[in-house]
């Protein structure tokens, strides 16, 4: 067992490896990654990987185009082929969702972001299937779209590995141990890693990790699921839909499938994180269905194939848990994704690992700090609580 680290990144999910990744390319030192199941293997693996930009607060978006340029140049910047497929992303807009829609549209421009306001009659182009029925327009990204998770992380600590990277897999945390008011090292199951740099990205256990060091974060965890249809054979490509009236999505999977599930604004399904059942219920699945049958009547008669239900960790704002702790020299949160974690995990970590070094990150993440609870500056949304854009 490794004996000693200059940093040890606790989890192996998109914002531990995107973190460790930079940390390395960057020459921080040796540095340890420790998963205890394997990469990618709660959250982050059983993503949708939607990435998009369609983000109502300024940093989000700032971090979500950058996460675009990442995923667009996925061997130069996330170590390899991420799976990304730059099909498109639309936002269907109802009477409801009209001023939150528009307030998105404006911030995006604002940004520079490639976005643009389409028509019932573009939109009918663009997927003949749609059923749009209290659908006044909609909003489209031309290059946004999806990754594959799994090959996301895998090429994050892969590529790594060459910059002196260990990555552990099946070696669980148990808990940080410290000297005074700094951190001294990670109690693992295989032994006790010296270091004086962790980062807490355990995601769902992050809350517990945090309890070793006298912490107590806030975060409440979701039941999350999906399934997958056989796509109809007259189906022509199509972009990723979302549609927040009804509160669903669905994407391509690969040439022959439908992705879809629950989307934002999104209410939370409570869950034991050590003893769920990864199953899709009964009652989930009819929800997810509803929703999409009714937008796009022709999947009705497609073949269901499978479907799971995952888990994401919120925090109060709905929005990730990033930055040092004051009192605690050498600890660094990076966990709480709230449904966001895939798609802005890789910039996140790309800043983080500047923060570590001492370098000025590109994008200022501080507006992230776990101490923005207790000081009254958390984030809010276009779409109102229990959302995550």
């Amino acid at each position: 067992m490794i004996k000693t680290a200059d940093a040890v990144v606790i989890g192996g999910g998109i914002m531990g490896a995107s973190t460790a990744h930079f940390l390395a390319k960057k020459g921080f030192g040796k540095v340890v990654l420790l998963e205890k199941r394997s990469l990618a293997a709660v959250s982050t693996g059983h993503s949708a990987a939607v990435v998009r930009t369609f983000y109502s607060n300024h940093l989000t978006l700032d971090l979500a185009l950058r996460a675009l340029q990442m995923f667009e140049n996925g061997p130069e910047a996330l170590g390899g082929d991420c799976g990304f497929r730059p099909i498109g992303y639309l936002c269907l807009i109802a009477e409801s969702t009209l001023s939150a829609g528009r307030q998105v549209l404006e911030l995006e421009k604002a940004h520079g972001a490639e976005v643009a306001e389409v028509s019932l009659e573009e939109m009918r182009e663009i997927m003949p299937q749609l059923h749009l029925d209290g659908v006044i327009g909609g909003i489209l990204e031309p290059h946004s779209g999806y990754a594959d998770p799994l090959k996301t992380v895998q090429s994050l600590a892969g590529r790594a590995k060459d910059w002196g990277l260990e990555v552990c897999e099946g070696v669980g945390a148990t808990g940080i141990r410290l000297e005074g008011n700094r951190v001294a090292g990670v109690e693992t199951e295989q032994g006790t890693i010296d270091t004086r740099v962790v980062v807490n990205a355990a995601g769902p256990w992050g809350r517990e990790m945090g309890l070793s060091v006298g912490l107590n974060d806030s975060i409440r965890w979701s039941r999350e699921s999906d399934l997958v249809l056989r796509k109809p054979s007259d189906f022509k490509s199509f972009p990723v839909i979302s549609d927040p009236d009804n509160r669903i999505y669905l994407r391509p999977q690969g040439e022959d499938e439908v992705l879809a599930g629950l989307g934002f604004p999104k209410e939370v399904e409570p869950l034991d994180i050590d003893n769920y059942d990864p199953a899709l219920d009964a009652r989930t699945r009819q929800r997810i269905e509803q929703g999409i049958f009714q937008r796009v009547p022709d999947l009705k008669d497609a073949e269901y194939l499978r479907g799971w239900a995952s888990l994401y960790t919120i925090s109060d704002d709905w929005h990730p848990i990033v930055g040092p702790e004051p009192e605690l020299e050498g600890y660094y949160a990076c966990f709480g994704g709230s449904g966001h974690g895939f798609k802005l995990g890789p910039p996140i970590g790309e800043s983080l690992s500047d923060i570590i070094i001492g370098n000025t990150p590109e994008i200022d993440i501080q507006a992230f700090r776990p101490s923005r609870f207790v000081e009254g500056e958390i984030f809010t949304s276009a779409w109102g609580g229990g959302n995550r854009a």
